[in-house]
């Protein structure tokens, strides 16, 4: 990466952080009904993120793709909008929890309730690329949990046959909520499946944005030329709980994640990549950013009651 690239991933890594603190303290205090921490994750999203066109490529996203949705244009306030489900949210208007994002305007798809539904979306948008011939990509991330469903066979297999322009990331953090990967897959890691398609696959540390980002230019500028999918198996730990419904210290040693934080933080590791003046302006930056952009969405009108059924099948 680049000195300039270095610091747009530094900036996004912080940005998401900042806003995921903030949303997990208003969601303890009661404030807001549902959060989904990404913390952990945040270098697979900024990674693959920052080697897309903007404009040009879509993202089907994984619900933990916080800091994706912000490196293609996604702004703090539109994030926190989301988060208190107001009806200016501009990815449903308030009428989906908080992370199932989607943008017509970023290329982004609707993320789905039922994981991993929107992997066959995104194999569906990478076909109309094909057939369009319009140069795009699309990326489709998804968890452990996911990887285990029919629905994500389904999409590969499809994907290879056709060739279809598109990059398959599972964000493996070994967890799927409370079960642990020893009770999901036999395997240590995911990316041998790629051969089983017929397409190639690559491991990665999906801690290291550098790491990331070089995996993901590869796949991706491979998907443009016409050499079909890829999958990225990009290794991560989940700081956080599941969700702000799970207490994680009934399944795993916190002690355990405590260490594998401070030896791996994305963050962490990308701050040291950046001058560390930069690093500290942008972090105090962004902090500002996060207070402001809660306050500002808490503040907004609430949804009318009496549009609760317009966009749904009658």
């Amino acid at each position: 990466m680049t000195a300039a690239e270095r610091e747009r991933a530094y900036r996004a890594l912080s940005l998401a952080r900042a806003l995921d603190d903030r949303m997990w303290r208003l969601a303890r205090a009661g404030r807001a009904h549902f959060a989904v921490p990404c913390s952990g994750h945040e270098a697979i999203g900024v990674g693959y993120a920052l080697a897309m066109r903007p404009g040009v490529d879509w993202l089907a996203p994984h619900y933990r793709d916080l800091a994706a949705l912000l490196v293609l244009g996604m702004s703090p306030r539109d994030v926190m909008l989301c988060f208190f489900s107001r009806p200016s949210d501009p990815n449903a208007h308030g009428r989906q929890p908080y992370a199932h994002f989607g943008s017509r305007a970023l290329h982004v798809l609707s993320q789905q309730g039922p994981q991993p539904n929107h992997c066959s979306h995104g194999v569906g948008c990478a076909w109309g690329s094909q057939l369009l011939d319009d140069g795009s990509v699309t990326v489709i991330a998804f968890g452990d949990g996911g990887a285990q469903k029919g629905e994500v066979h389904e999409s590969m297999n499809v994907a290879a046959i056709h060739r279809l322009p598109c990059v398959f990331v599972v964000h493996r953090n070994g967890w799927t909520q409370s079960v642990k990967r020893e009770d999901q897959y036999a395997t240590q890691t995911l990316v041998a499946r790629a051969a089983g398609y017929g397409m190639p696959g690559i491991a990665v540390d999906g801690m290291d944005v550098e790491a990331m980002h070089t995996a993901a230019s590869e796949a991706i500028e491979r998907a443009r030329a016409g050499g079909g999918p890829t999958l990225i198996d990009a290794a991560c730990v989940r700081f956080m709980p599941n969700t702000s419904n799970d207490d994680d210290s009934r399944y795993r040693d916190r002690t355990e994640v405590d260490a594998l934080r401070a030896d791996g933080d994305p963050l962490l590791r990308a701050r040291a990549l950046v001058e560390p003046e930069f690093a500290t302006a942008v972090d105090a930056e962004n902090a500002a950013l996060a207070d402001d952009a809660a306050a500002w969405a808490e503040a907004q009108p609430l949804g009318d009651p009496a549009t609760v059924a317009d966009h749904a099948y009658a």
